[in-house]
């Protein structure tokens, strides 16, 4: 899919190498693995993503009803695999009169340092460090076939954003809108599709716009 790599860190285009530097580089962040743009889901892109992680790509499984596979972001390059896997699903939402009826979900799961989870989440730090990783979580979730917790994180605008770790790495879930988020996250199994037995016939859909950057706003699902 044609686009721009962006720094994971931010939305700003990023330098290829050169004779000067050895990777990609950010104004703002200095080298970076770059964001390669949002690509839709199929199952041979899903299959490909998976080949070429070095991190958990997850997967709600069994996917509710109705629900879809909206599209993938990778922090990769050709020298890295993806250091950072963002799933886009969405699907259909009961909440209150009026509201949208279309939810969405991202599940990030990426290298510590690499910041696209803080990022999507609109905040400024890299990692979530140890002051939105203590106290009572949220909600348990599981993952990779143990109950992970994951905290809340304060955020902007009518999502929900989560915190843990799960498979050595950080997970982040953001979720629109806002009230969906517990209901949603209640008893989610996950599964990660680098695992060879979830050879999974995954329902895929159009590509969500939530994957552009989830920290601008972004108009109501209809």
């Amino acid at each position: 899919m044609g686009g721009t790599s962006q720094c994971p860190r931010c939305d700003g285009a990023v330098r290829a190498p050169s004779i000067w530097h050895s990777g990609y580089t950010c104004a703002v962040h200095g080298e970076v693995v770059p964001l390669q743009p949002p690509h839709p889901a199929d199952a041979e892109h899903l299959a490909w993503v998976a080949r070429h992680s070095d991190v958990p790509v997850w997967l709600p499984w069994p996917l509710p009803d109705g629900w879809l596979v909206t599209g993938t972001r990778c922090v990769r390059d050709g020298k890295h695999e993806a250091q950072a896997v963002a799933v886009a699903v969405s699907g259909p939402h009961h909440g209150p009169a009026g509201g949208s009826p279309v939810a969405d979900v991202l599940l990030v799961a990426e290298q510590p340092g690499t910041g696209l989870g803080a990022h999507l989440a609109g905040r400024d730090d890299v990692d979530p460090g140890e002051g939105l990783t203590s106290g009572r979580p949220a909600v348990r979730l599981h993952a990779a076939e143990a109950w992970t917790p994951l905290w809340s994180v304060p955020a902007d605008g009518d999502r929900a954003v989560l915190v843990g770790e799960a498979g050595a790495v950080w997970l982040w879930a953001l979720l629109w809108p806002a009230a969906a988020g517990l209901t949603l996250l209640d008893d989610l199994h996950l599964v990660d599709l680098r695992d060879p037995a979830h050879e999974l016939d995954v329902p895929c859909g159009a590509l969500s716009p939530r994957l552009r950057w989830a920290a601008e706003a972004v108009p109501a699902r209809t």
